[in-house]
């Protein structure tokens, strides 16, 4: 009779125990985080009796959780490419929206501007038109301004929330390291679900965050590791994220790893997924490029329109001046330099939209293009005299340089909010042409020339007297200084673009159509009081549409098609990745609640189950009971 009573006993309190994890995984069906319980059982040994072996009840093993590392680890992977997608597009598209907007971007600004310039190009004399021309100058570079100023917002923005979510890496990875140190102190034995469900919630929400791998130790703790294999925890310990202004450049930031012994080592280039990843590719992809191709925009606008200003009269007669102000390269040395550098530019037309890092090995200088450490080409030694020259900027390097010094170059960075106008006064705007090319009255023959144009200014020294071009049997000769002559067949020039130097003002170009007769002459003058020529504001509205820019490949308004189209692309790309990222976590997440969520049908059934079995178990005592009571009422 014992032997049934203490059957019956284990099996009642063996399906307690799974009456009680059945209810807690009822109770738990919405904590996040928690995973399905199991009390496991298990047969007690058999007794040997004359008869053979007899069962001796049951005996609770264990209450397991249902896990799969697997399923656990493919969630929190997909969880950070998500979060990275979430972070990319949202912040891409910002600027997206701003930027390829008509009336925010840039687009119109430059329609109405060039506009403008060809309204005076047709009226050169009208003042309004010329106030106007000055009028939408003002809200071009308003507009440029801006869209950088916008873009400064999204930027402090980002470094906040970097501070942000490295404080929440820190405050999470600090978590583990204290969950792992519960855990050893358990020991061996029993799992303790509990805690580990919540190490796995705090993995999952660290996944958030930034991309990690796990390892697990035989000891029951988990070390986690972010980048390339960076240790962030380790057994009951924990290393921190830490930011730092970047040593070159202040806006930058930069993220290092700090162990318990304090030594930094720095992890911004290797560090991905999650929120924090998908910040620092948002700025390497969308903000900084996108600023820099902006910035090219309005170097571009300005240097080449002030190139062509400077090469006309105004109405008082005076040789025109830069229209817009124009920004300077950056160069930006490391704190530790021993010397220094300068940089400007050579070459409007090669300048990229890109970042570039400057280094010195103690015997030669290397420039990479930020992001992909391209080797990029130079020429010079870096003197004054022969300054380093790459893709349009020149570099002067100072004295004391020595073996690790290095620069940030930023051509274009700062050139949409630098460009400024200069002129105020309606009447500089210079819409003459300096020189009139003219056939002199006494000429016999067919022979005609343009009115010219002056190409390049280098000086201020306006001819005293008309240059005459005299034609003599093929070709054109002149005493002005320098003296020279020009080749000119009619039949195989005519109509050919034809240049001349002029001493202490440039170059002057201008095209000879039909056949001179010997002797006649062409008279180039000074086009002072020439009120009405519009030479000059005619090819400052042409500039729109020429290719200037990127090595002849984009005109102005090109270039910022080019930035609009750019980030509309990644845009695009980010949006339709965290479409596909989010099925993808969702059905990760489908997978492991399969295993390790609770199902409260499942449940209801098993909680039926171990009731009859419950109940049946303490039928088996009162039997055993009754078989008691029976004998000891024959006994008594």
């Amino acid at each position: 009779m014992a032997s049934l009573f203490n059957i019956g006993v284990s099996a009642l309190n063996a399906f307690s125990s799974q009456l009680a994890v059945t209810g807690n995984n009822i109770a738990n069906v919405n904590t996040v985080g928690y995973s399905r319980q199991s009390a496991e059982l298990s047969s007690q040994p058999s007794q040997l009796t004359p008869a053979g072996y007899v069962g001796a009840g049951v005996s609770l093993d264990q209450v397991s959780r249902s896990y799969d590392q697997f399923l656990a680890s493919n969630l929190r992977a997909s969880t950070s490419l998500m979060e990275e997608s979430q972070y990319l597009a949202s912040r891409a598209g910002q600027i997206d929206n701003l930027i390829a907007d008509p009336s925010a971007g840039l687009g119109n600004a430059l329609s109405g501007f060039f506009d403008a310039v060809q309204d005076v190009a047709n009226d050169p004399t009208s003042i309004p038109a010329r106030e106007v021309m000055l009028n939408q100058a003002e809200m071009l570079v308003d507009r440029f301004a801006s869209i950088d100023g916008y873009i400064e917002d999204l930027r402090r923005q980002s470094n906040a929330d970097m501070g942000v979510f490295v404080d929440e890496i820190n405050r999470l990875s600090s978590s583990l390291a204290n969950v792992n140190q519960r855990i050893l102190e358990v020991g061996g034995g029993n799992p303790p679900n509990d805690l580990l469900d919540e190490r796995d919630l705090l993995l999952d929400q660290l996944s958030e965050y930034v991309s990690i791998t796990t390892v697990g130790q035989t000891d029951g703790s988990i070390n986690v590791f972010v980048g390339s294999g960076q240790p962030l925890v380790v057994g009951s310990d924990s290393n921190s994220l830490v930011i730092q202004e970047n040593t070159t450049a202040g806006d930058q930031k930069t993220l290092f790893l700090q162990a318990g012994g304090g030594n930094l080592v720095e992890v911004t280039e290797v560090i991905s997924g999650g929120k924090l990843g998908g910040l620092l590719r948002f700025q390497d992809e969308v903000l900084n490029p996108t600023q820099d191709a902006i910035g090219l925009t309005a170097i571009g606008l300005a240097s080449f329109f002030n190139d062509e200003h400077i090469t006309g009269l105004d109405l008082e007669g005076d040789l025109g001046m830069a229209f817009f102000g124009v920004a300077e390269p950056e160069l930006l040395g490391d704190s530790g330099n021993a010397g220094t550098a300068t940089a400007s530019f050579s070459d409007i037309s090669a300048l990229q939209p890109d970042e570039y890092e400057l280094r010195y090995d103690g015997a030669n200088w290397l420039l990479l293009r930020s992001g992909s450490n391209e080797v990029v080409p130079m020429t010079g030694t870096g003197t004054a005299a022969d300054p380093l020259v790459a893709e349009g900027v020149s570099i002067v390097i100072g004295p004391g340089a020595a073996a690790g010094d290095n620069y940030l170059l930023r051509p274009t960075r700062s050139g949409a909010d630098d460009i400024e106008v200069l002129i105020k006064d309606p009447g500089d705007i210079a819409a003459a042409d300096v020189l009139q090319a003219s056939a002199a009255s006494a000429n016999t023959g067919s022979g005609s020339i343009s009115a010219g144009t002056m190409d390049t200014l280098t000086g201020t020294a306006l001819p005293a007297a008309p240059i005459a071009l005299t034609y003599n049997s093929a070709t054109l000769e002149f005493t002005y200084p320098p003296a020279g002559s020009i080749s000119y067949d009619p039949a195989t020039d005519s109509g050919a673009r034809q240049t001349i130097n002029i001493a202490g003002l440039g170059d002057f170009s201008f095209t000879v159509n039909g056949s001179p007769a010997n002797g006649d002459q062409f008279l180039i003058a000074d086009n002072s009081g020439a009120v009405g020529d519009n030479r000059n504001a005619r090819a400052l509205g042409e500039l729109q549409a020429q290719t200037l820019l990127l090595g002849g490949r984009a005109s102005i308004s090109d270039s910022y098609g080019f930035a609009v189209a750019g980030v509309g692309t990644i845009t695009s790309r980010a949006s339709t990745t965290l479409d596909v990222q989010q099925q993808l976590r969702d059905q990760a997440q489908s997978a492991k609640d399969a295993v390790s969520g609770v199902n409260l049908d499942e449940e209801a059934a098993n909680l039926v189950q171990y009731q009859q079995a419950y109940q049946a178990a303490a039928q088996v005592i009162a039997t055993a009971n009754s078989l008691i009571d029976t004998l000891l009422g024959v006994v008594r």
